[in-house]
C-alpha cells in the first residue's frame, strides 16, 4: 500500500491568500520611445521585440534601414547590477543606483540597476557599412547615457 500526504495552507476562499506576490512583467520595448533611441543611432528608429534571444532574458531591438550597420538593444537582464558586474567597465554617476559603461571597438554597453530592475542598453555598429561616420567612444557613452536616464525615469 502506498500513502500520499499533500501538506499545505488553504482557507476557505481559496489558496490565493497564500499565494506569493507576483510582480508585472515589464515591457522592455516600452522603456524607451523610437525617437530616444532614434538619438542614439542618429536616425529615426524602429522598435521590435526580440524574446527568444536567452532563456529568462527579455531584449527590444532597434534598428533602421537608413541607418544600416547600426543596431540598439535594450534588454532587461537576469542578474544584478553592481560595481563587480564585469571587470573593467568605468562607473557612471547620476544614472540609476549602479551604473557601469562598457567600451566596445564597435559601440559601447550601458548596464544600470535602478531598484530590482536591471538593464542594459548597447550601442553597435559596422564600421565597414558605407555612411557610418566616425564615432568617439565619448559621443557613443553620452547618447547611452542619455537613453538610460530616461528609462530610469520611467521605472
Amino acid at each position: 500500500m502506498i500513502l500520499f500526504a499533500q501538506s499545505g495552507c488553504a482557507t476557505s476562499s481559496g489558496d490565493s491568500a497564500h499565494a506569493a506576490p507576483t510582480k508585472p512583467a515589464l515591457d522592455v520595448c516600452a522603456l524607451a520611445t523610437e525617437e530616444e533611441v532614434g538619438a542614439v543611432l542618429g536616425q529615426p528608429a524602429k522598435g521590435r521585440r526580440d524574446d527568444s534571444v536567452l532563456p529568462g532574458r527579455t531584449q527590444c531591438t532597434y534598428v533602421n534601414a537608413a541607418a544600416k550597420g547600426r543596431i540598439v538593444f535594450i534588454a532587461l537582464l537576469p542578474f544584478e547590477v553592481s560595481l563587480r558586474t564585469k571587470p573593467g567597465t568605468l562607473p557612471v554617476a547620476g544614472v540609476g543606483d549602479v551604473a557601469l559603461y562598457d567600451e566596445a571597438p564597435v559601440g559601447g554597453h550601458l548596464y544600470v540597476r535602478k531598484g530590482s530592475v536591471n538593464f542594459a542598453v548597447n550601442y553597435a555598429f559596422d564600421p565597414l557599412a558605407p555612411g557610418i561616420p566616425d564615432q568617439h567612444s565619448s559621443q557613443i557613452r553620452d547618447r547611452l547615457e542619455t537613453l538610460a536616464r530616461a528609462i530610469v525615469s520611467r521605472l
